[in-house]
């Protein structure tokens, strides 16, 4: 069982996420230590788009968010203001990790994703203008899991799960010259009003299983906002590809 989590990217997805997160932790009564990670502060723009209020602008993402979590939900969210890259860096910021810790990414390009190869339990969320997915998984060591495949016959769990890293392919993938707009300037006309919710819920899906069922079925959930979600789930041929 985990005992921390780090959000990294509280806006368009991160902060629908966060919320149901904090719902989930106070109805079940989880002992979870949450950490939220934001450099950037409310603009009027995100109040359409992301879980902010205009009586918020101005201030940090993460703090605000984890301030009105923890008094909606009696928690002790802490937050901090720093990109991602650099609180894992920091050794001022990294000595609050704690183990056995999860890190979900809510970020916006292969770049900002690729600091965190490697870091073990990984769920990384994600959408494009009417799609997209949330990926689990906590290893990249071929071997590792080469070794599931081989146990496969023989028990009916497995213990390591390929990384988002590995399932999305990503050290493959390249961010497009020229930036996109972020999720908070996308007219609803463009990209679905809802596809950051769509992404909040399908990681929820996939926290609900880890925190309270403490089993995962299915490691990668996609969908389409137009009205699918289509999990996958662990079997041999999830491994193999």
């Amino acid at each position: 069982q985990f005992k921390q989590l780090v959000i990294i990217g509280t806006g368009g997805t991160g902060s629908y996420l966060t919320q149901g997160l904090a719902k989930l932790i106070s109805g079940y009564k989880l002992p979870l230590e949450v950490i939220l990670v934001d450099p950037d502060t409310i603009e009027e723009k995100n109040c359409n788009r992301q879980n902010f209020h205009y009586c918020e602008i101005g201030q940090p993402k993460a703090q605000m968010l984890a301030y009105r979590l923890n008094q909606q939900y009696g928690l002790a969210f802490a937050a901090i203001v720093s990109k991602g890259e650099d609180f894992i860096k920091n050794p001022e910021y990294s000595s609050v990790f704690h183990s056995p810790r999860l890190i979900i990414t809510c970020v916006d390009s292969v770049e900002a994703r690729k600091p965190y190869k490697g870091c073990g339990a990984w769920l990384d969320l994600g959408n494009g203008l009417d799609n997209g997915q949330a990926i689990y998984g906590n290893s990249e060591d071929q071997k590792k899991l080469a070794g599931e495949l081989e146990s496969w016959d023989t028990t009916p769990h497995v213990g390591a799960l390929p990384s988002p890293y590995l399932v999305a392919a990503m050290g493959t993938l390249k961010d497009k010259k020229k930036k996109a707009p972020s999720c908070a300037e996308q007219p609803f006309a463009e990209q679905g009003i809802f596809a950051n919710e769509w992404a909040a819920a399908a990681g929820l899906c996939i926290l609900h299983q880890l925190l309270v069922k403490a089993e995962l079925i299915t490691p990668a959930i996609y969908f389409s906002t137009g009205g699918r979600m289509t999990p996958e789930y662990i079997t041999k041929e999830y491994l193999q590809r």
